[in-house]
């Protein structure tokens, strides 16, 4: 038997008695292992966690200040304003319990 395509789906726990199921379909070429493209997909999924969109979004905000040039001054101060609160919130200690 040869696998020609992979999915996986995770299903994501909002809280509030509220789920979000994120997949993908990956097709296998020729030469890889069916378990290498298990394990993309994997990470591909697991790295749209709706609850690491915050991390996400100081990220890409810390993105933007390093590069102040290529945005706009409004762009740049909601950005500026975002990292200012996120480490502001996680010197207090207001980060999501991993569990």
């Amino acid at each position: 038997m040869k696998a020609t395509k992979i999915y996986y789906k995770k299903l994501f726990n909002l809280g509030n008695f509220q789920n979000e199921e994120i997949g993908v379909e990956i097709e296998v070429e020729n030469g890889e292992r069916a378990v290498d493209v298990l394990q993309k997909a994997r990470q591909f999924v697991n790295g749209l966690d709706p609850k690491n969109e915050k991390e996400r979004k100081y990220n890409e905000a810390c993105d933007i200040i390093k590069n102040k040039n290529a945005w706009n001054y409004q762009r740049v101060v909601e950005a500026e304003e975002l990292v200012k609160q996120y480490e502001s919130d996680k010197e207090r200690g207001e980060e999501e319990l991993p569990f």
